[in-house]
């Protein structure tokens, strides 16, 4: 019966992580300079990132997606949908074994643990980037942009996505424990 409850509560957390990434997204956005698309600084990559740390690599793609998702089919950015499915299972599924791993390393060592958090953090920040980078350059090229024209549009909107990534790693640093303990809580862990 016990791990019955567990499964039901981490569905329950992985529809509540969904709904704050939409709700991070919605409720809160700067806009960034940048010569292609339209990006904002908002807390969306924070709460994917915290889904990471709590759920795990699996349920927090789930809740990544779907929260993402929302807010691009409800928002008008139906033609970002491909980027940000796949950016986010690879970022979700790539952090959240790297910190699996780091976590056992640090062996309940909180302060290690916090450490690894927020070196995560900056990891799916860089990931972000990359993969934004690469597959944004191979959409204005096969929409007919040459190479020279896709690769400088996309340099120029760089910035954009490091600022994200900069209040991502900044958000965990500062929302990681408070959220560890009231998720361990919500757990009963």
């Amino acid at each position: 019966m016990k791990n019955e409850s567990i499964s039901t509560k981490k569905i329950v957390m992985t529809a509540f992580f969904a709904a704050i990434i939409y709700l991070g997204i919605q409720s809160f956005r700067i806009p960034l300079p940048a010569a292609v698309g339209t990006p904002f600084l908002h807390f969306g990559h924070i709460f994917v990132m915290l889904a990471v740390l709590m759920l795990g690599p699996k349920l927090s793609t789930v809740a990544g997606v779907l929260g993402l998702l929302v807010f691009d089919v409800l928002n008008g950015y139906i033609q970002a949908i491909p980027n940000v499915f796949v950016s986010t299972i690879i970022k979700c599924l790539l952090v959240g074994m790297i910190f699996q791993s780091l976590k056992k390393k640090a062996q309940g060592d909180a302060k290690k643990e916090y450490g690894y958090a927020v070196l995560c953090a900056a990891i799916y920040g860089v990931t972000n980037i990359i993969v934004d980078f690469i597959w944004s350059t191979v959409e204005l090229v096969v929409l007919g942009s040459s190479w020279s024209a896709a690769l400088a549009a996309e340099i120029t909107s760089i910035p954009a996505t490091i600022i994200n990534a900069g209040f991502t790693v900044v958000g965990i640093a500062i929302l990681y424990v408070p959220v560890k303990k009231a998720y361990q809580r919500i757990l009963g862990a």
